[in-house]
């Protein structure tokens, strides 16, 4: 059983219940021997980043995690080990210590662990619009197209663009993203292939791919 999906499903309708038992079926033995996570009836303020929406991709950065915990960002590693160890909403969130003189020290006194931190949030979400901005393209990219580079159809087609489609740096408002965010890395999830053999890129290479 994977209790991640349980948790995220609390915030789906109730026939995601159906979806979760037939997809954790098709998993591996291995992964449906883990100790239960604790699950908590809470609102989704207390977790902004696990929703029904977003709940697939937090799923694929969990089972990448259980592969090897170093393929995800640090931020995942720390809430998933939290997650893990028990942590009420809201407080399995734990920011990266700087690597600087005396940041071992610190984490050994530092708090298993903490509030929310904003920066993390922040993290998690614009993972989560890259997300969604992939998606956007998978679904919607025909609308921008090139579909008669010759010009020779007489036919009319729509020249209408989605607002969820990139078209311009300044549409990086749609999905809380500036510009820059553009230099920023980002992993790409597993639902595209424009990666090619790389795992992450940045979010300027990842706009650029969409559209070619």
């Amino acid at each position: 059983m994977f209790h991640l999906r349980t948790c995220a499903a609390k915030l789906r309708p109730l026939t995601a219940s159906q979806t979760v038992k037939t997809f954790s079926q098709n998993r591996s033995p291995a992964a449906r021997t883990l100790g239960q996570i604790r699950c908590f009836t809470a609102p989704v303020a207390a977790e902004p980043f696990l929703s029904g929406t977003s709940s697939n991709y937090v799923e694929e950065m969990y089972y990448a995690w259980l592969e090897n915990p170093k393929s995800v960002h640090k931020s995942w590693d720390i809430f998933f080990r939290n997650t893990n160890a028990g942590a009420p909403p809201g407080t399995a969130y734990q920011s990266p210590l700087p690597l600087s003189p005396g940041s071992l020290s610190a984490m050994a006194r530092a708090q298993p662990l903490v509030d929310a931190q904003p920066n993390v949030d922040k993290l998690v979400e614009d993972h989560l619009a890259v997300q969604s901005l992939i998606r956007a393209y998978q679904i919607r990219g025909h609308h921008v197209a090139q579909l008669d580079p010759l010009g020779i159809l007489d036919a009319d087609l729509d020249s209408s663009v989605p607002a969820d489609i990139i078209s311009s740096t300044d549409k990086l408002g749609f999905y809380g993203l500036d510009e820059s965010d553009l230099d920023k890395v980002f992993h790409l999830p597993t639902t595209t292939f424009i990666g090619g053999q790389e795992s992450a890129l940045p979010l300027r290479e990842i706009i650029r791919r969409l559209e070619v």
